[in-house]
């Protein structure tokens, strides 16, 4: 019988017997106060414990020691009768106060466990109602956000399309009014495009890239690209020697250029200059550096540059450093947005030579080499 504070539980639970609450039994005080067991047969002189010690007699007991644990009380251990129907002698006693310690151990070890996992369960609670809270917060941020991203171009997309068809106009008002709607159009599906990419991003596949092949491409296919700013000029810098590296350069492609367009759109048409620059660093990784003259930007947005949503930007939904980020990781690497001592800001990015710590046959059969022939 376990005491917790005013009632009791029984073990096996099928068990019932007595007729008032044992907290509050004459027994219980008694072993309470240091009585360390009880033979069920009447007491002289204390009518109301043999009353007590002969319900549980009628249930089927003999002895009742006192679990004391510490200085609190933790219940009765209840000792049924000799299979043989003899008394228990002296010696028998003895053994079963033994026995009542061991008990009072396992109880309080059990005790200790129950809280325990009741504990964790209302954490575990408490944690999910949490979650549950937080993507509540999240979709009701997104949403927010979304309609204002959406809201803005469908609105120009339609009043350029009522203003189209409400009369006759000039072929130049019409190819304006066009374009408007072609540039929100984009806009609508840079929204869509970032959103998918951060939802679906797929993992990737890892194969072995010429590094200075593979970023001098890219920035001559940008630089004839109609959303490149022509007053700002890129160069890019590499060593002599280059180590042997394995990514997915498409997405490590898409990481540069957001670094890029940022890095542009922030300068302006007053122009500037950005630097992509490689480096190989110690423990078989590499630095990609992405640096311009810009203005840089404050303390306080370099700490949210990474946070879904968060944008310095007048047409932009914040996604496109969050989706960077997600891709290096993959990588098992990093980014960070730093600002220059001299002015401007600068995009380091570190990645390991290879990925993945230990590449399997299976692994390595994903791993195709860059072909030296044009067109492959």
């Amino acid at each position: 019988m376990i005491m917790e504070e005013k009632r009791s539980r029984l073990y096996p639970e099928n068990l019932r017997f007595g007729s008032q609450l044992w907290s509050k039994s004459r027994l219980n005080s008694l072993l309470k106060d240091g009585q360390h067991f009880f033979l069920c047969k009447p007491i002289a002189d204390d009518a109301e414990l043999s009353r007590e010690l002969m319900e549980i007699e009628m249930a089927g007991f003999s002895l009742v020691y006192g679990l004391q644990r510490g200085s609190q009380f933790g219940g009765m251990l209840l000792i049924g009768s000799r299979k043989n129907g003899r008394l228990y002698s002296s010696r028998d006693i003895q053994v079963f106060s033994t026995l009542a310690n061991q008990v009072t151990i396992a109880l309080e070890n059990a005790l200790n466990y129950e809280t325990l996992s009741e504990s964790k369960n209302q954490l575990q609670l408490v944690y999910n109602k949490l979650v549950q809270a937080e993507k509540m917060a999240a979709l009701g941020e997104m949403t927010a956000i979304l309609a204002h991203e959406l809201k803005n171009p469908m609105a120009i997309i339609r009043s350029s399309a009522q203003f189209l068809v409400s009369g006759d106009r000039t072929p130049e008002v019409q190819q304006e009014l066009l374009r408007y709607i072609v540039d929100e159009v984009d806009t609508l599906n840079l929204v869509i495009n970032n959103l998918l990419g951060l939802a679906r991003h797929k993992a990737p596949r890892f194969r072995k890239v010429d590094i200075k092949k593979e970023i001098t491409s890219f920035v001559v296919r940008w630089q004839q690209c109609d959303d490149h700013c022509k007053t700002v000029q890129i160069n890019v810098s590499f060593p002599e020697h280059l180590p042997v590296w394995y990514a997915d350069f498409k997405q490590i492609r898409q990481v540069l250029l957001n670094c890029v367009s940022n890095s542009e759109e922030i300068m302006g048409d007053g122009g500037g200059q950005i630097i992509i620059s490689v480096r190989e660093l110690e423990h078989e990784r590499i630095e990609i550096l992405v640096t311009d003259t810009g203005p840089g930007l404050t303390k306080e947005d370099l700490k949210l540059v990474f946070k879904k949503f968060f944008t310095t930007k007048k047409k932009g939904v914040g996604l496109g450093l969050p989706v960077c980020r997600q891709i290096i990781r993959a990588h098992n690497g990093s980014i960070t947005l730093v600002n220059n001592k001299n002015g401007g800001a600068s995009v380091v990015i570190h990645l390991p030579l290879r990925p993945l710590a230990t590449i399997g046959e299976e692994q390595r059969a994903t791993m195709i080499p860059v072909s030296t022939q044009s067109g492959k």
